[in-house]
C-alpha cells in the first residue's frame, strides 16, 4: 500500500503566458514606473514626513537584465534503459521476486530526467518542481505508471541519521537504504555521480548510480500515470546534476511511449533590497505575483520513447 497521492500543483501558474512575454511585460511596466517615481515627488505617511525616492531606473535595469539570464532547462534526451533480472545477478543482488512476477505482464524501465540551471551569483534557485505523464492522451489501460520514483521523502530521516549509505532494489522490488557502499557500474548514463560515495556527495542506487541530498522533498506519490515532485533547498541546486527519476512500469502490449515534463525553478531574490520595493506595490496583481514568486523560470518537453521500448 501506497500513501494517498498529495495534491501538487506548480506554485505559480503562468496561465499559457511565455516566461519572456511577462518578462517583457515587467520590463516594461517597471521601466516606465521607476522614470516616473523618480521625477514626481512621492509622498508615503512617515509620520509627519515627507520623502522623494531617489531614482531607481539603473538598479532596475541590472535586476531585470539579471532575472533575464535565469534559466532552468530540460535535458533534449532522457536517460532510459529497460530493467533486465541480469542488472541484478551482475551485481551479485538478489532479483526482487515481486519483480519476476510482475515482468510476465509488464516491462520495466529506469527513467531518468536531467535538469539543468543557469543562476546569477546573486540570486540562487531555492526551489523547483517538476512534473511528468506518461502517454498523457493514451487509454488508461495504455498508460504507463510509476513503480518507483527518486528523490522519495521516505529516505529524508534516513539520511539524516546515517553516516555513509546506498539504495538499491530489495526483494519487495522497493528502494531501500542500506550502508556501506555497493560498486556498481554507472549504466543509468548521466544519472551518477559515483558509485559507493558517502552522504555526502551521494548515495548510489544498485543497478544504477543516483545522487540524493538532503532537501525539503514533497511529492505526489507511486503508481500513477503522472509523477510531481517539489524540492526545496539551497544543497539541492548546489549539486552538479539535479536528479529526478521514475523505474516505469509498462504494460507488455504497450507499443507507443511518450513523456510530458516540465519543470519550473525559482530564484531567491529581494526586490525591496535593491531599492524598488515602491516600484513592485505599483504593479499589478499578476506581475507582482510573479515577482514575489521569484520570477520562476520554466522549460517543458515532450519525449517520444516509442522506438527504445
Amino acid at each position: 500500500m501506497t500513501d494517498s497521492p498529495t495534491p501538487l500543483t506548480f506554485e505559480f501558474d503562468f496561465g499559457g503566458e511565455s516566461r519572456d512575454a511577462l518578462m517583457a511585460e515587467v520590463r516594461e511596466n517597471v521601466i516606465g514606473l521607476a522614470r516616473e517615481l523618480g521625477e514626481e515627488p512621492i509622498r508615503r505617511s512617515m509620520g509627519e514626513t515627507t520623502r522623494r525616492m531617489e531614482s531607481p531606473l539603473a538598479p532596475a535595469e541590472q535586476l531585470l537584465a539579471e532575472l533575464n539570464e535565469q534559466r532552468a532547462f530540460l535535458s533534449r534526451q532522457l536517460d532510459f534503459l529497460k530493467l533486465e533480472e541480469a542488472h541484478f545477478t551482475e551485481q551479485n543482488l538478489p532479483v526482487p521476486q515481486l519483480f519476476k512476477r510482475l515482468s510476465e505482464r509488464y516491462n520495466f524501465y529506469w527513467l531518468h530526467l536531467p535538469v539543468g540551471y543557469h543562476a546569477r551569483p546573486n540570486m540562487p534557485f531555492v526551489r523547483v518542481e517538476c512534473a511528468v505523464e506518461f502517454n498523457p492522451t493514451a487509454p488508461d489501460d495504455q498508460r504507463p505508471i510509476s513503480a518507483l520514483i527518486l528523490p522519495d521523502k521516505k529516505f529524508l530521516t534516513l539520511l539524516e541519521a546515517n553516516a555513509e549509505a546506498t539504495v538499491r532494489l530489495n526483494q519487495n522490488f522497493e528502494f531501500e537504504l542500506h550502508s556501506g557502499a555497493l560498486s556498481l557500474p554507472n549504466i543509468g548514463g548521466s544519472a551518477g555521480a559515483g558509485a559507493g560515495v558517502g552522504l555526502g556527495g551521494g548515495v548510489s542506487v544498485g543497478p544504477f548510480n543516483y545522487r540524493l541530498v538532503r532537501a525539503q522533498i514533497e511529492h505526489s506519490g507511486e503508481k500513477t500515470h503522472k509523477v510531481f515532485w517539489r524540492v526545496s533547498g539551497a544543497e539541492f541546486f548546489r549539486e552538479r546534476v539535479p536528479q529526478f527519476a521514475v523505474v516505469l512500469q509498462v504494460p507488455r502490449s504497450v507499443s507507443e511511449l511518450k513523456v510530458a515534463a516540465a519543470v519550473q525553478a525559482y530564484a531567491n531574490f529581494n526586490f525591496a533590497a535593491a531599492g524598488l520595493g515602491e516600484i513592485v506595490a505599483y504593479l499589478g496583481e499578476r506581475l507582482r505575483n510573479f515577482l514575489r514568486a521569484g520570477a520562476p523560470v520554466r522549460d517543458a518537453n515532450l519525449y517520444d520513447l516509442s522506438t527504445r521500448l
